[in-house]
């Protein structure tokens, strides 16, 4: 195998682990804390999240941006940590005291606090170990943090003290652990810090930031208007159906992980050739994930959780076209940020947000959980096809070359299929060999009409 091959069937064996013992925290939580509680457990994470969205001021993607200049990594590399603590230090009082405002109690907003500045600096290394390159590195830091966070919830339960705000507390003691496994195997050097670079960083990523707040708040502030708009229980099925629909996504979060620095590195014709190959593949990887889990969920859902979260199976089915769409669109976006057009990415994401909440002002308090499944899965479809259009126009690419070919569709139902073993094709889609007998049209083709 190919090293993108291996890496590739290495994120996506890591990932089901990390899915494995999720669900085992899953179920725990939800059977012990029952709807109203896995809602209230939910909100705790959809806050800390938005927290990291808001105060991390998109200084991730600025790494992606400033990461062609080969001079500037090590310097990137040390600011990740640093600018990440202060990042977080600024941004939880702020948290905090909106939680206090709102009626959560003190003991809620002292974890918050702790919450916040991990999940940023966790958010700026995840960035750097796929820019670097090294897949493994975060593969193996989410593993270790994922099976002691699930090992100290199956403890919690059993000693009978798992409450919402345990189970919180234990979530980021979870992602406590993954960063330090990241800053040991990392190894930000001080010496390289380099503040000019940090402010030009987080510049750069201002140009970014209102458009990926919109498009990460998303899920997130699903959750928060279901609680708010119809009842916490309907948080908790809600918060259920998109644990399925973050199965549904390992394979492509997998795909997009190794394709990533292969799409930023290299010249324009190269990363758009990486970029279409990514595409295609998370198009069989989504249908097949994503189909599969629709057949199983009105069986799997009460299995695994009970029936008091048969509940969250419809929801479900209303978020998978919007999975299948998401999924396609991922590679997309890594590429959008390649061409440095901040204004475009922005105008889609923050549109997208716009009609979530309008729709969702309008649905959720008659239909509750279902209605906001069906108006993201929606609006995430329209999110994907604008995004893929824009590309198609930005890079004079056919739409055909968006679809499938037969030998790629057998690379992917094989990585989607199997975590470990043999992935003889896998290495073509990433390093760019062409499958046999499929001819694609060359770069000059592409670019005749731009």
């Amino acid at each position: 195998m190919t090293g993108a091959a291996r890496a590739l069937v290495h994120t996506i064996a890591a990932r089901g682990v990390v899915t494995a013992s999720s669900a085992v925290v899953s179920v725990i939580t939800a059977r012990t804390l029952l709807a109203e509680g896995r809602g209230e457990y939910a909100v705790l994470i959809a806050i800390a999240w938005a927290g990291l969205v808001l105060g991390g001021l998109s200084a991730e993607q600025g790494q992606v941006v400033l990461w062609a200049d080969a001079g500037l990594r090590p310097a990137l590399t040390a600011n990740a940590l640093v600018l990440g603590l202060l990042m977080g230090v600024l941004t939880a009082p702020v948290v905090g005291a909106v939680m206090l405002l709102s009626g959560w109690n003190s003991s809620c907003a002292a974890v918050m606090l702790a919450a916040v500045p991990i999940l940023i600096v966790w958010e700026y290394l995840c960035g750097i170990a796929l820019l670097r390159d090294r897949a493994r590195i975060l593969n193996n830091g989410t593993m270790i943090g994922c099976l002691l966070w699930c090992a100290s919830v199956m403890a919690a339960a059993m000693a009978g003290w798992l409450t919402p705000k345990v189970a919180f507390a234990l979530w980021t003691a979870y992602e406590l652990v993954t960063v330090v496994y990241f800053v040991h195997a990392l190894r930000p050097r001080l010496r390289d810090l380099d503040h000019r670079l940090a402010r030009r960083t987080v510049g750069v990523g201002l140009r970014y930031h209102l458009g990926l707040v919109s498009t990460q708040l998303l899920p997130r502030v699903d959750v928060l208007m279901v609680s708010a708009f119809s009842s916490t229980g309907q948080a908790g099925l809600y918060a259920v159906a998109t644990t399925l629909a973050d199965l549904a996504r390992i394979p492509v979060e997998a795909l997009v992980k190794v394709a990533m620095p292969r799409q930023v590195e290299g010249d324009h014709e190269r990363a758009v050739e990486v970029t279409l190959r990514a595409v295609r593949a998370a198009i069989v990887m989504a249908l097949v994930t994503a189909g599969g889990l629709c057949a199983l969920a009105s069986a799997l859902v009460p299995l695994v959780y009970g029936d008091a979260f048969r509940g969250s199976v419809l929801p479900f089915l209303c978020l998978a076209p919007g999975i299948v769409s998401a999924s396609v669109a991922r590679p997309i976006w890594i590429f959008l940020l390649r061409l440095d057009r901040p204004w475009v990415v922005t105008s889609m994401s923050v549109g997208t947000l716009v009609l979530d909440v309008a729709l969702n002002a309008l649905l959720i308090p008659r239909w509750g959980a279902t209605g906001c499944a069906a108006v993201t899965g929606v609006v995430l479809t329209a999110l994907a096809c604008t995004q893929c259009g824009w590309f198609l126009r930005a890079t004079g690419t056919p739409a055909r070359c968006l679809l499938p070919r037969w030998p790629e569709i057998a690379v992917s139902l094989s990585a989607a299929a199997r975590a470990a073993g043999d992935a003889p094709l896998a290495g073509r889609v990433l390093a760019g060999r062409r499958p046999s007998r499929v001819r694609e049209p060359d770069a000059h083709e592409r670019s005749g009409s731009r």
